[in-house]
């Protein structure tokens, strides 16, 4: 099966490589040294055996109501990390155990691309019906809401995406794509006032004016823009940056390591990286054409989209194209939940490949 896309497989090691060197460099001076790449090298090694498991596993079982399981599981587990989830500068969005956390979103992100992918595939002649739609829809706003609720307003764009792209390349007509415009805009309307938090309004002010409060929540945004550009062509090297080793950058391991790494690594880095980003989105674009049923395709470009909204969002951010809004970088940022849920989503990839029609 890996041989069937051996650059598939080379373009995430070099993808993985570079995550692992980045945060060799910023665990160096950790008290005990090199504790979070310890850690993310166990992440790692589950995200494999999950990869493996799956890519072995007939995708076909995600096509009867198991997936609706899933999909009521993750939806409970949205709610309950509502209230015995962990805390973090306000918002709840993890299970703790010990020293480890589990971030439900990222693997509600998979499922609900396997329970579009089913439904919309299962209604593919009626599709131009706005009732699939309205279901597709509820599906979709009830995991957005519990994560908006928490609040991750970056974790509900995602799925909201996703949504918004897979129903239309299934087949929906332009009436209704001036319906979801019409739906879309008073949505926005009523989360601006009834569900985002002050300093989530203030992201998004900073960004639409980016001298407003340079030194509060404009600050990461500065720093993250230095960092960058102090790279230059080859980087400062590994162990050399300055932003990141005086602590001059915050969360430079999780939402802002693209900054990181374009300062130890500079513009050939960010090069390489994103060429490999860029190679892997186009390999699981080739294979979801050349599937003949429409779920294998629809999930590979579902899950495809939500890779690209993904690094589009934490670059966008990192370089003050876009609100800092908390997303992981694919592969890269430090943490168990999106490596593993990532490396589940290839995995099923890789079985859609391996048991292909």
């Amino acid at each position: 099966m890996w041989k069937k896309d051996s650059t598939l497989v080379v373009v995430i090691a070099i993808i993985v490589s570079l995550g692992l060197l980045v945060l060799s460099s910023l665990s160096v001076q950790e008290d005990p040294p090199f504790s979070s790449l310890k850690r993310q090298i166990i992440f790692l090694l589950g995200a494999l055996l999950c990869c493996l498991f799956f890519s072995n596993l007939d995708w076909r079982i995600f096509t009867n109501s198991f997936v609706l399981v899933l999909y009521y599981l993750s939806c409970l587990s949205l709610v309950l990390v509502l209230f015995i989830g962990t805390r973090t500068k306000g918002a709840a969005g993890w299970f703790s155990f010990g020293p480890f956390h589990l971030q439900p979103v990222e693997f509600t992100k998979i499922i609900l691309i396997l329970l579009l992918a089913r439904y919309l595939a299962d209604h593919h002649k009626e599709l131009k019906q706005l009732r699939h739609l309205f279901v597709t829809g509820c599906y979709t706003l009830v995991p957005a809401v519990l994560l908006m609720a928490q609040p991750d307003l970056g974790g509900a764009l995602v799925i909201l995406a996703i949504w918004l792209v897979l129903v239309l390349i299934s087949g929906i007509r332009f009436q209704q794509i001036i319906l979801l415009g019409t739906i879309f805009i008073l949505v926005a309307i009523v989360v601006w006032f009834f569900f985002l938090k002050p300093y989530q309004q203030a992201r998004i002010i900073n960004f639409l004016n980016p001298q407003h409060d340079p030194l509060g929540i404009g600050y990461n945004r500065k720093q993250a823009l230095i960092a960058i550009g102090s790279g230059q062509l080859l980087g400062k090297g590994l162990g050399w940056g300055t932003q990141t080793h005086l602590l001059f950058l915050p969360l430079a391991k999780t939402d802002f390591i693209f900054a990181a790494l374009a300062e130890e690594l500079g513009f050939l880095g960010v090069i390489i990286l994103l060429g490999s980003f860029g190679i892997l989105c186009y390999r699981l674009l080739f294979w979801a054409e050349s599937f003949n049923s429409n779920f294998p395709k629809l999930f590979t470009i579902g899950f495809t989209v939500k890779l690209l909204l993904e690094v589009f969002i934490n670059i966008g951010m990192n370089i003050g194209l876009l609100p800092i809004v908390g997303i992981a970088l694919p592969f890269l940022s430090l943490g168990g939940s999106h490596l593993l849920a990532d490396f589940w989503g290839l995995g099923i990839v890789f079985s859609m490949i391996k048991y292909k029609n």
